[in-house]
């Protein structure tokens, strides 16, 4: 079966497989059963396991289906079985995971959004003692290994895969219908499908209903404005695609496919409107996004060279997603023809503008999707964006963003984040509100700030070789971009290194204006 799945793949397919293939087998440890994280090499990572499963069975070299089985088994073995937890049916990222503590209420009884409003106090605390989202990763992958593998696995192996999606889906129900821990757009997707096949699997018409009501509901909220609360972000973007692709190829019925194809279609015209073939990247603003290179932290190259074929291999090169690439290559590709030529063109100087409702994960129900909207000025060179309308505590949510590329082809990046001072940006901080506007080669940005403690707001510009000494406080000078700056703000301080300019102004609350504006305009 294995082979000939392989013969029908195109080149670029097959391309994937081995290529991820040999990325994980480096990263497979016998001993333990289970995959390496590349980030931590004395851990082990469950999701990327399971997905190390999809690759062995799918290339069928001599033991190939031997340690998948052995691989399956032991991600199996990281599954939380106390049914009296909010973390039931999911599974610890790693055995190196200590298990997550007991919790202390009845969590289904709390309401919305219960895992943030309570935290350590009453509950085990979500992200750091447990992550709910790989019941739906695993579940996936689980999914597509008994659509394409059950025939070649043993039996006894298949009964606990059987038996873990029970608990699995079941935890999963659970956490959409409390709201306890909001599902972003990627692990609703996820969630609809694993519902869904696994209630067609099982025939369970309760998981196939709430399956059928729930991809009614994120049709009509995607349908609103052609978007997904996870706006224009790269990761989850890849992983978006790539579960819709799960929808077009394994979903049971007509009409799940039916709405898949729409969003899909939808997404990549969001896709196509935002994106520059010459930085090849999208532009921002992002409502989540940990890079601003889009080949960093994202499967959204490897979908680009699925379209764009040979010569366009650095797209789909190695990252810490590309552990998905056996799945994507088993599902492929469905990009409107319409769309194909703005991805792969230059389509000139534009304004791109689009809408969409986020979601504020630690706000309350009815109180934690706002109106967005994200624009974004795009020339061949340099990508302006700009977001307002957001609430999100999220520091992931980057407002304010230039991307451009020198005539030697380095490609600079410039973001605007928040911290508190001595903090980490990637954290959730109240009290901070970015409102960002773009036009013809200007970025405009208001800072309204309600904090108790001091804050640091600051343009972070990455990406090659840079001289901090050419940034004045109403000049910047960049490789292959000057800026002038137009400030209402405390006195900015720059630090750097050889790579990395941040250009620091400090709200101290008590002390300095509650508002911050920044107009940034290209000096041709």
């Amino acid at each position: 079966m294995s082979q000939s799945i392989r013969n029908r793949m195109a080149e670029e397919q097959r391309y994937l497989v081995d290529h991820a293939m040999e990325y994980m087998d480096q990263l497979f440890d016998e001993d333990a059963r289970m995959l390496r994280d590349a980030e931590q090499l004395d851990r082990h990572n469950t999701r990327g396991s399971g997905h190390y499963a999809v690759g062995l069975l799918l290339r069928n070299e001599p033991g190939d289906w031997e340690r998948a089985a052995v691989v399956l088994n032991k991600v199996i073995d990281m599954q939380l079985n106390d049914a009296d937890e909010i973390y039931f049916g999911t599974f610890r990222a790693s055995p190196q995971a200590s298990p997550p503590p007991k919790g202390k209420v009845p969590w289904q009884t709390l309401g919305a959004g219960s895992a943030y409003r309570y935290g350590e106090d009453v509950l085990p605390p979500v992200w750091r003692s447990y992550d709910p989202n790989w019941r739906e990763f695993v579940a996936c992958t689980f999914a597509v290994i008994l659509e394409n593998f059950e025939s070649v696995l043993p039996a006894g192996l298949v009964a606990r895969m059987d038996d873990s999606m029970v608990m699995a889906v079941t935890g999963s129900i659970d956490r959409r219908l409390t709201e306890a821990v909001p599902m972003n757009s990627n692990i609703e997707l996820m969630h609809i499908f694993i519902a869904h096949y696994f209630g067609q699997r099982f025939g369970n018409k309760d998981w196939l209903e709430h399956a059928k009501q729930e991809s009614y509901k994120f049709h009509a909220a995607f349908m609103e404005f052609g978007s997904l609360a996870e706006f224009n972000t790269t990761t989850y973007y890849g992983v978006d695609i790539t579960v819709l692709g799960l929808w077009r190829c394994y979903a049971k019925c007509d009409e799940l496919k039916r709405i898949g194809h729409d969003v899909e279609k939808g997404l990549w015209e969001s896709i196509a409107l935002f994106y520059n073939p010459v930085l090849q990247n999208l532009s921002g603003p992002f409502a989540r996004a940990y890079e601003m290179e889009m080949l960093a932290h994202s499967s959204m190259g490897v979908f680009l060279y699925l379209l764009l074929g040979k010569g366009f291999e650095h797209l789909a090169a190695i990252n810490c997603e590309s552990e998905h690439d056996p799945i994507i290559a088993l599902v492929g590709i469905d990009i409107p023809e319409y769309v194909k030529p703005s991805l792969a063109i230059p389509q000139g100087e534009r304004l791109a503008v689009k809408k969409f409702r986020e979601l504020c994960e630690q706000d309350l129900l009815g109180e934690n999707s706002n109106l967005c909207t994200a624009k974004a000025w795009i020339e061949k060179d340099v990508m302006l964006g700009g977001m307002s309308g957001s609430k999100n505590t999220n520091g992931q949510m980057h407002p304010a963003t230039i991307h451009w590329i020198t005539k030697e082809g380095q490609k600079y990046y410039l973001r605007l984040l928040r911290r508190e001072v001595g903090g980490h940006w990637n954290t959730h901080e109240r009290g901070i509100i970015f409102e960002a506007d773009v036009k013809r080669k200007q970025l405009s940005v208001e800072v309204y700030l309600d904090t108790a403690a001091p804050v640091e707001i600051y343009f972070e510009i990455s990406g090659g070789p840079l001289d901090a000494q050419l940034l004045s406080q109403e000049h910047w000078s960049l490789p292959g971009l000057a800026l002038a700056v137009d400030s209402q703000a405390p006195l900015a301080s720059i630090h750097s290194n050889e790579e990395l300019v941040e250009v620091i102004y400090i709200y101290q609350p008590g002390e300095t204006p509650n508002r911050m504006s920044f107009t940034l305009t290209i000096i041709d």
